[in-house]
């Protein structure tokens, strides 16, 4: 399927759909990673929304390593309940001092994507400010379509 430029396609095979894909977004209840670090290839995007508690895991830890940037919705709760979490207790990653925020990437404190080539992954565990100005521009933006 073809919509306005953006191909879909749907595949029973994630690591085939990982393949394809330029943007990956996952939001199940996994508690074992459903995608895999060898999976991931240059540009592509990760955004994980399923890790909303303690004991869910959708991205195997190597992700985060393997990503050129990993972007926490709050730091804080990603080590609680989100990939980041995983990534920690695995001890793929040690050092979170230097992982943006969300909020730091949209006010332009951080740059973000520097290079198209970039894996980037945005850990999402749901905060609810940043839910509601979501759904409040998704809303508006409809609208204004509709």
């Amino acid at each position: 399927m073809t919509t306005e430029g953006i191909r879909c396609r749907a595949l029973a095979d994630p690591a085939e759909a990982v393949a394809f894909a330029d943007v990956i977004v996952t939001t199940t209840p996994a508690s074992q990673p459903i995608l895999q670090a060898d999976w991931l290839r240059p540009g592509q995007h990760v955004t994980a929304m399923g890790s909303d508690q303690a004991g869910k895991n959708e991205l195997d830890p190597h992700c985060l390593d393997r990503a050129d940037l990993y972007v926490a919705d709050r730091v804080s709760q990603t080590r609680l309940m989100g990939e980041l979490r995983a990534a920690l207790e695995t001890g793929v990653l040690t050092d979170v001092d230097d992982i943006p925020e969300l909020g730091n990437i949209i006010t332009g404190r951080h740059p973000g994507r520097t290079s198209p080539e970039q894996i980037t992954i945005a850990d999402l565990t749901g905060t609810g400010v940043q839910d509601t100005a979501i759904a409040t521009h998704a809303l508006a933006a409809f609208s204004k379509d509709h």
